[in-house]
């Protein structure tokens, strides 16, 4: 009887924990990360539109901001040179204190304008010092790492807050960068699959890009949504209609409907699409 009693607050304490654990308060990460590579075609075409494209960004993180005081915002670029961290200033500088969410709304468009032109103005004139031929090639191998660097980014804030809060992060990818190579493309899926695992949903505004196998398939991947666009005019309202929404609410929203993501395998050897493969049961070569 007395062992009985002894057990009670044990298994009272087990509940009453697990509870707690349901009730932390959950905040909502969004991360955005910018392609300023030069040799993206409205770059090169206008480098005015690249203006825009950042203008419109702050304006979604800010309204991502203002959403809750549960909302964070993380600004990550990339190009086909670089991976670099835009906002927070603690990214760059550790010992920065952060501020209240309504005192960094200025700093956001601020810093992010500030570093990503200083940062494509570097781009343009390192491509001038290199053969364009040589760019071509390695264009996007780039933006996958960056989604490496962002999910190590994620699972840090996820540890260091477990006891705290819980953290539901999102990633919207922005790139007019050329397709690499199907064969490159298939190789470098393992990160997007990393992200559905970590339950990380991976959206992608695709600029003047008709279509983009790594991309869509990202998206595809992890329950996120693709769009291409060439109207600059008018991105801040799509950003803002499209991307603002988390994904748990888009749900009760009337999305437009996307194209299905080409899902057919590819033959290692060839390099060509198939829709039957056979695979020996002994080596599981596939034929």
């Amino acid at each position: 009887m007395d062992a009985q009693q002894e057990q009670a607050p044990i298994g009272q304490g087990c509940r009453s924990s697990l509870r707690a654990s349901a009730e932390l308060p959950e905040k909502n990460m969004l991360i955005i990360i910018v392609d300023y590579d030069a040799n993206q075609n409205y770059v090169k075409r206008d480098l005015e539109l690249f203006t825009k494209v950042v203008c419109s960004l702050t304006l979604l993180g800010k309204a991502h901001l203002l959403g809750s005081s549960e909302n964070d915002l993380v600004i990550w670029s990339c190009s086909s040179n670089a991976v670099n961290p835009i906002y927070p200033e603690k990214l760059i500088d550790p010992e920065k204190e952060n501020d209240s969410q309504l005192e960094e709304l200025p700093i956001v468009e601020d810093l992010t304008r500030l570093r990503l032109f200083n940062l494509i103005s570097q781009e343009i004139a390192r491509l001038k010092c290199q053969a364009t031929e040589e760019t071509e090639q390695t264009v996007t191998t780039l933006l996958p790492g960056a989604v490496g660097v962002v999910l190590s980014y994620l699972n840090r804030c996820r540890r260091e807050i477990a006891k705290v809060a819980n953290i539901r992060g999102r990633i919207l990818i922005v790139s007019g960068s050329k397709e690499p190579s199907v064969p490159l493309a298939t190789m470098q899926m393992n990160v997007f699959h990393a992200a559905a695992k970590m339950g990380v949903t991976i959206d992608v505004c695709a600029l003047e890009l008709e279509s983009s196998y790594m991309l869509r398939h990202a998206a595809d991947i992890t329950g996120g949504y693709y769009y291409s666009t060439s109207n600059f005019d008018a991105l801040s309202t799509f950003l803002l209609g499209l991307f603002l929404p988390s994904p748990h609410v888009r749900q009760h929203l009337n999305y437009p409907v996307q194209p299905q993501a080409d899902l057919r395998a590819m033959c290692f050897c060839h390099n060509k699409f198939v829709e039957l493969g056979f695979v020996c049961t002994s080596c599981l070569a596939g034929g």
